[in-house]
């Protein structure tokens, strides 16, 4: 696996990715700014994730791109998905399972088929936060973005060099609202938290636009659950050492706000939800840091994801006590695994 590195401030680390930007086509010249939407948008940027907006110019300059539409795109893609296309939607399954001293996380990554071919595992060394290594879809959201112009440097898992795991799952709720994105979210929290407890203080500044679960793990051998609306947020701490995520809230408050079977009368989120559960208690006994596979990576199961439209495109297996980590990817084809090394 050809693992990207890139090194140096945000502003250099932008440049860098300009440059492969602009090589593989990407362009701004058609965005037409909301200036509603930009203003209040940049706004929370400038409050909560300053050094983003640098990024971002060095991306800008990197590629020779327009700065303005640049970031607008950036900072805003999220909501116009929300907008518009909503139910073309994630289904992944994480968890973690404590024993004893030793914290096991797994986590399967369900997407676009396409995106089989797509994904990328990157580092970011930067002298300014924690160095992280991230694992990306490159940003595509339906089969018709699976093209080299579009894609980017999103994080969507992300392990950072303190020992802090942060990955996010889709959830489902009706409104949005002005703040970052959460592949943002995800990279504040990799650059900026060792612990879970400092995780979750960034979460109680920093506003979210749009409906997520996050997933957070810490070296220490903490974990919990963080479950989003656009508005509020709860926490969700393990019971018996165990904590699963899927795709629903399973918050008391949270879940009346719930709208999965509401808009995909189908999903398999409580499915995948027991499924998880029942593996796990099966390899309770015995677990190591290859029962996260063993769970999450059986073909043909509901957790393991091969069907019209979706797909199992990665799977973390992850010993967060002693900071182990593995990757799995063609997960229903010759499964390839390596060690991910920050």
């Amino acid at each position: 696996m050809n693992i990207k590195i890139f090194k140096g401030d945000f502003f250099e680390v932008g440049q860098q990715q300009g440059k492969i930007y602009k090589a593989n086509g990407m362009n701004f010249d058609k965005v037409k700014i909301d200036p509603v939407l930009y203003k209040n948008q940049l706004q929370v940027y400038e409050e909560h994730y300053p050094k983003l907006l640098k990024e971002f110019r060095g991306i800008a300059k990197g590629g020779n791109f327009d700065e303005e539409k640049l970031i607008y795109i950036f900072i805003t893609s999220e909501i116009f998905y929300y907008r518009n296309r909503f139910g073309l939607d994630k289904a992944c399954t994480i968890f973690g399972y404590k024993v004893k001293n030793n914290l096991f996380v797994g986590r399967n990554y369900d997407w676009l088929p396409e995106t089989d071919k797509i994904f990328e595992v990157y580092k970011v060394v930067n002298p300014e936060r924690n160095s992280f290594l991230a694992v990306t879809d490159m940003g595509i959201d339906n089969p018709a973005t699976a093209k080299i112009r579009y894609f980017f440097y999103n994080a969507d898992d992300a392990i950072n060099d303190k020992g802090l795991f942060i990955g996010l799952t889709f959830a489902y709720a009706d409104q949005w609202s002005y703040g970052v994105s959460c592949i943002h979210m995800t990279k504040i929290i990799a650059e900026t938290c060792e612990t879970v407890k400092e995780a979750i203080k960034v979460f109680e500044k920093v506003p979210l636009c749009f409906p997520k679960n996050f997933f957070i793990a810490d070296k220490n051998g903490d974990m919990v659950i963080v479950e989003h609306t656009s508005k509020k947020f709860k926490v969700v701490y393990p019971k018996d050492n165990i904590l699963i995520q899927t795709n629903h809230y399973v918050d008391n408050e949270l879940t009346k706000e719930d709208t999965v079977l509401k808009r995909v009368p189908f999903h398999n989120t409580f499915i995948r939800y027991y499924e998880t559960l029942q593996k796990i208690n099966l390899e309770r006994d015995k677990f190591k840091l290859d029962s996260a596979i063993k769970i999450l990576g059986k073909p043909g199961s509901y957790t393991c994801q091969n069907f019209p439209g979706i797909k199992t495109i990665w799977t973390l297996a992850l010993d967060m006590t002693n900071k182990k980590y593995k990757i799995y990817w063609d997960i229903s084809g010759k499964r390839k695994t390596e060690e991910l090394v920050i």
